[in-house]
């Protein structure tokens, strides 16, 4: 029974990772609808961070849909609190389009600076300084 058990947690576990890996393939591919069906799913099915930190760029860039820095930037809080550290840069930028929360994007950019040079492009974009 218990061989049944742990066979079953395996194929679901496996069928997971494959669901958020076939996401990340159809995105690197350009295949955008196919990426955000694939990454939606896997962060209803698997509660996936990463889902959550590629809809919100996809949202915040219209990679594949209409671009839409207030509907990417739920995507990325829950990236951000789940520990993407990529995301701080992304959600700053979502709150600097859409301007709200100016101060928390600068406080993003210059925490997220420190290990993604993704941030100290965005402020440059933005004409914001770091120090």
């Amino acid at each position: 029974m218990k061989k049944v058990l742990l066979a079953t947690v395996l194929l679901i576990s496996f069928a997971h990772a494959n669901l958020f890996r076939s996401a990340v393939i159809a995105y690197k591919s350009g295949k955008f609808a196919e990426a955000k069906e694939l990454f939606e799913r896997s962060i209803k099915q698997e509660n996936s961070t990463q889902g959550y930190f590629y809809l919100g760029k996809m949202y915040l860039y219209g990679e594949g849909i209409e671009a839409n820095a207030s509907l990417s930037i739920p995507y990325l809080e829950q990236a951000v609190m789940r520990g993407n550290v990529n995301a701080k840069c992304y959600l700053a930028e979502a709150y600097l389009k859409t301007q709200t929360k100016q101060d928390e994007a600068v406080l993003l950019l210059k925490q997220g600076a420190q290990n993604s040079p993704v941030c100290k492009e965005i402020a440059s974009n933005y004409k914001i300084i770091l120090n």
